[in-house]
């Protein structure tokens, strides 16, 4: 995808619904964008005025389902029969890109394949809306995550002009989150990969998008909080005194020497000093409790949800028992 001509973005900045460029948060960002040799000072304007102004989108966000549905409601919508078939189809299909990025990064096959499957069904839903748009709209206007969009909205900018991508017709998410990982911007710049060795880093494309799926859960987070090779992700317990418990941290913050006189129903000997974490699902009437262990936590790093996290795992157990993989 090339950059448009000036002209272009000028011509299309005419029929834009808002103009950016006038916003106080604009001059910073035109300023540093410039001095980084990448962009000239009138294209940078112009973008800024194509850019539509989509409130709707910040509603979106607020109102995700892994924040406003029970735990029910939400896994109903992922763990399906067709989308379980699906990611055993998507398996076989890239069979040696899973293959690779599995020996690689430790990350089971069946797992990739899942947040694939969550985030865009194998592929065929990346998302209709212009990122420059969702960005923008984000980044200057959201009500409480302004910074965050603000940042990614920058990184979508030199994201566009180091892979030589059109700004006015990139496409995704309502927050921004492009490809069939859904990795946004600045996870792109920092962790994509060219895994089908084509020189060229895609994430519209099965290969790259399966491998840097791997390499986002190993690199994600960092010291020593990555993806673990061979270790399971959460187990579904019984509690003895759960009002007296912390659930739903986004690390898992204690030790299992401090958790074991509670629990009960655990299907595995853990050592004393494995990190762990609580987990409460809401199921309307009552609770349903896990134990997670820490790459339960290295799948939040993609969405640190639990909802989301747990979707993920459930269907990849799901996707490796159907495909006659170990889980």
């Amino acid at each position: 995808m090339r950059l448009l001509s000036f002209s272009a973005l000028l011509l299309t900045s005419l029929c834009a619904s808002a103009d950016y460029s006038t916003h106080p948060k604009a001059a910073g960002l035109i300023d540093e964008l410039v001095a980084s040799g990448g962009y000239q000072r009138a294209e940078l304007v112009a973008l800024l005025r194509a850019a539509q102004r989509r409130p709707a989108l910040i509603e979106s966000e607020r109102k995700a389902p892994e924040k406003t549905r029970t735990w029910p409601e939400y896994r109903a919508i992922f763990l399906q029969p067709d989308r379980i078939e699906g990611g055993v189809a998507y398996l076989r299909e890239h069979a040696d890109s899973f293959e690779r990025a599995e020996a690689r990064f430790g990350v089971p096959a069946a797992l990739i394949a899942a947040i694939i499957g969550v985030e865009t069904r194998y592929g065929g839903y990346t998302g209709p809306h212009r990122v420059l748009d969702s960005l923008a709209t984000q980044g200057f206007e959201h009500p409480s995550r302004s910074p965050f969009f603000f940042s990614e909205f920058r990184e979508f900018l030199l994201l566009c002009k180091e892979r030589d991508l059109d700004p006015l017709t990139v496409s995704g998410s309502y927050a921004g989150a492009m490809g069939l990982p859904q990795f946004m911007p600045s996870n792109y710049r920092r962790l994509a990969l060219d895994f089908d060795n084509n020189g060229e880093i895609n994430l519209w494309t099965p290969a790259d998008a399966i491998g840097s799926a791997g390499h986002y859960l190993t690199r994600y987070l960092g010291e020593g909080r990555d993806w673990q090779r061979g270790q399971p992700v959460a187990y579904p317990v019984d509690l003895k005194r759960p009002e007296t418990l912390d659930f739903n941290a986004r690390r898992p913050e204690q030790r299992w020497a401090e958790l074991r006189d509670q629990v009960s129903g655990l299907p595995a000997a853990l050592r004393p000093e494995q990190a762990v974490g609580l987990l409460s699902l809401d199921r309307g009437q009552d609770q349903e409790y896990w134990l997670a262990l820490p790459n339960f936590y290295s799948i939040m790093s993609y969405n640190p949800r639990v909802y989301y996290a747990m979707a993920v795992h459930q269907l990849s157990q799901a996707i490796a028992s159907a495909a006659g993989r170990p889980h």
